[in-house]
């Protein structure tokens, strides 16, 4: 078992465990990247994490003054592991064991400034799951919606009531796109 490391905040260096259960953790250089340019909207969010694997991005949220975390990802021992990290470093990130479309559901009424969704690379749902963003999670005001995806891919045409394509950022096989309210 391998680990990842916080790259900030007030959990930074402190590393996270990585089971080989095919697991593609985000590079450092891109999750940096990422909150980087979240800025400032970081702070005191609500922060979904969704496809969670490892929980990097949650822990990193909460490390950089998120106010709270949700982990779904579908691996049972995944969640477990990113609960007991949590429980580890008494940190508010709360684990959901389902697949992305259910624990979505799930959260149905809860508030989100921030998702963060890395689903696997030969992934086929992306529509489905913006739509269910879009249609099922409510979404703060100037909420950010970013989807990693594989480098020149366009998996994420969607005709949505409330996200609005805003940018995306390329780093080497990982590109991120990100919506806006």
């Amino acid at each position: 078992m391998s680990g990842l490391r916080i790259t900030a905040g007030t959990l930074r260096g402190r590393k996270l465990p990585v089971l080989d259960e095919g697991v593609r953790p985000t590079s450092e250089r891109a999750r940096q990247a990422f909150f980087n340019i979240l800025g400032p909207r970081i702070h005191d969010a609500r922060f979904l994490d969704l496809f969670a694997g490892t929980g990097i991005f949650s822990f990193e949220a909460v490390s950089r003054g998120a106010r709270e975390a949700v982990a779904v990802d579908a691996g049972r021992a995944q969640a477990a592991a990113i609960e007991k990290a949590a429980k580890s470093l008494k940190v508010p990130v709360r684990t959901i064991a389902a697949d992305a479309l259910a624990g979505i559901k799930r959260l149905r009424g809860e508030v989100f400034d921030v998702i963060y969704a890395d689903p696997p690379y030969s992934y086929g749902q992306y529509s489905a799951l913006l739509t269910a963003i879009d249609a099922e999670v409510t979404l703060a005001p100037e909420a950010v919606v970013a989807i990693e995806h594989r480098r020149n891919t366009e998996p994420l045409n969607i005709s949505s009531t409330h996200l609005r394509p805003h940018r995306r950022a390329e780093y080497g096989e990982v590109w991120i796109t990100f919506f806006i309210t």
